[in-house]
């Protein structure tokens, strides 16, 4: 892969791989540094794709493998959070993105998939590696879990 189609890919889908990353990982540092890695990752990568919607599929898969993958380590489970700041500009959003973010990952991203990127459940089955039902029932069990946060909030 060249640069240009490189710089090319980061300025489609930086939006979308960061929030990826955020919706996992609730840091955004941690998630800047995922972002680059997917991209690096992209960049030495030998697989050829056939469209860029391929190009996105496979980053979203890369991104939620080094999100687990960090989640995971232990350096992650010693060290402590120094203040929780949320990256979106309207007050709306930032609000739900509180409330999706207090969700277990599995819900997360099946939400931000779902709702901020346009996947269908079909592919969001496939990215994700799980079947068609299992979901509909991550989607239908975050819903009713944002429904009574956003209830006992009062919103």
């Amino acid at each position: 892969m060249n640069e240009e189609k490189l710089a090319e890919y980061v300025c489609l889908y930086r939006g979308t791989v960061f929030r990826l990353a955020y919706s996992y990982l609730k840091n955004r540092e941690d998630a800047e540094d995922i972002s680059q890695e997917a991209f690096l990752r992209l960049y030495k990568s030998k697989e050829s794709f056939k469209s860029d919607e391929n190009v996105k599929a496979w980053l979203i898969r890369v991104t939620i493998n080094l999100s687990r993958n960090l989640l995971k380590s232990g350096w992650r489970k010693r060290r402590t959070e120094l203040e929780k700041e949320f990256p979106f500009s309207q007050k709306e959003e930032n609000d739900l993105h509180y409330f999706i973010s207090r969700l277990k990952p599995e819900y997360s991203v099946v939400i931000h998939l779902f709702y901020y990127e346009g996947y269908s459940i079909k592919e969001i089955s496939e990215i994700c590696r799980i079947s068609s039902a299992a979901v509909r029932t991550r989607l239908t069990r975050a819903r009713n879990q944002l429904k009574e946060m956003l209830l006992k909030e009062g919103f």
